[in-house]
């Protein structure tokens, strides 16, 4: 059992790297071949994967699988979140966002995702609160038409 959780995670590591080098159906082949140990990170990079791909559906997908199979597995409710983003289903991002914020996910990507779709939805307090860091301000200016007004 221990040979075949080593050559589990050497596989994984392999994944990654090929995934970090861009041969990402080299990784896509290796991380379809794990799916089967039911690990949360395959999942999640193999959506991450289908996500670059515009294959939104199997990439909502495989965030499901690893959000079932571990729910606090944070990183994985924040590409959810951008998922939904990128189908314009801006209330199920923030849910999802907020939820990986909420089990400590932190970062300027997280900040500028949440304003982008607090000024989706038209939720001005929240998108005002996240842009009073003026980076996060200066990066959603460059996503939003005609300016931000608020």
């Amino acid at each position: 059992m221990v040979e075949k959780n080593e050559e589990i995670q050497r596989l994984l590591r392999k994944a990654i790297e090929l995934t970090r080098l861009g041969k990402l159906e080299e990784a896509k082949v290796i991380y379809e071949k794990l799916l089967p140990y039911e690990i949360p990170e395959v999942y999640n990079n193999l959506g991450n994967i289908y996500r670059r791909e515009g294959l939104l559906a199997k990439a909502v997908e495989m965030y499901r699988k690893a959000i079932l199979l571990e729910p606090r597995f944070a990183l994985a409710y924040f590409n959810m979140g951008c998922t939904f983003m990128e189908l314009e289903r801006y209330s199920e991002a923030i849910m999802f966002l907020e939820k990986a914020q909420s089990l400590g996910f932190e970062g300027f990507d997280l900040e500028v995702q949440l304003a982008l779709c607090y000024l989706a939805v038209g939720d001005v307090w929240k998108a005002k609160k996240k842009m009073e860091d003026p980076k996060v301000y200066e990066e959603v200016r460059k996503f939003v038409d005609g300016g931000i007004d608020i």
